[in-house]
């Protein structure tokens, strides 16, 4: 793996299968400003990426294609930087592979040395992909909420109960956006919430979302500190916190965060 991230930079295009590309990002540094300790993780979950523009040679030099789903458990000790992923994958491109297991095998292996945890991967024909259609989160929309806001810097202060009544609740809203923080560039999102436990105001809520507009974080990043505040600032009794984002470079990173041992719905939401 190099060292350094290539986010922002200028880069030649490598099409002959080169691991070394791969760049790592320590989770440990965000999370302890979050309070959170190294081996005491409170929250149980992944990161999906789904990678579209995936291709290889098979053995008779014809191209092979397919939509590559690595699933990143939470508890690894580091993350791929997107941008290095991406020209990680564009190597395969020129590559000659007899087997279409010998590429599951080679990317589980490569991305399991380098985030330090067995990642697990999936290559789906693009018919499947295409059969898979695009759908919605479940739950309530909260985006058509009326409410005033000129603060788009994250502010948890928003988040409040606003009932005693222990409620079982799952929203969402399409209005979560923050930045990259290497490059300035915007990260679109779809955002879920579940939770039971006493009633969150709904208002505040949207309003604690739309704050992280101008907030410059990575997207795993970004969902470990909403459910971190909501963790502790509502003390739910079950919590869930599951983020879609919008492609960009032909990916799509989507972090799922809970405190039980679920799996995020397979759902492929417009911006995917």
């Amino acid at each position: 793996m190099t060292d350094g991230t290539v986010l922002g930079k200028k880069v030649e295009y490598v099409t002959t299968y080169t691991p070394s590309l791969l760049v790592t990002l320590p989770r440990s540094e965000q999370r302890q400003s979050l309070g959170i300790s190294e081996g005491e993780i409170p929250f149980r979950g992944m990161d999906l990426w789904n990678c579209y523009d995936f291709t290889w040679l098979n053995g008779k030099g014809k191209p092979e294609v397919a939509v590559a789903q690595f699933q990143v458990p939470c508890n690894s000790a580091n993350v791929i930087e997107a941008k290095s992923l991406k020209l990680y994958l564009v190597s395969f491109c020129q590559t000659k592979f007899a087997r279409r297991a010998e590429v599951k095998e080679t990317l589980e292996s490569d991305l399991t040395v380098a985030v330090h945890a067995p990642v697990s991967v999936n290559l789906s024909a693009p018919d499947h992909a295409q059969h898979v259609g695009i759908g919605v989160l479940t739950g309530q929309c909260i985006d058509n909420l009326d409410v005033d806001i000129d603060d788009y810097y994250w502010n948890p202060d928003y988040l409040e109960i606003t009932s005693n009544v222990t409620v079982k609740a799952a929203l969402y809203t399409n209005l979560l956006k923050t930045v990259c923080p290497i490059t300035g560039q915007p990260d679109f999102g779809s955002i879920l919430i579940q939770y039971n436990g006493r009633g969150i105001g709904q208002e505040g809520l949207l309003k604690y979302i739309i704050s992280y507009r101008e907030h410059p974080e990575y997207n795993e990043q970004v969902v470990e500190r909403i459910f971190m505040d909501i963790l502790n600032r509502c003390q739910p009794d079950r919590l869930t916190v599951y983020a879609r984002y919008a492609r960009r470079g032909g990916i799509d990173i989507n972090p799922f965060r809970s405190l039980d041992d679920s799996y995020p719905p397979e759902v492929r939401l417009w911006r995917q």
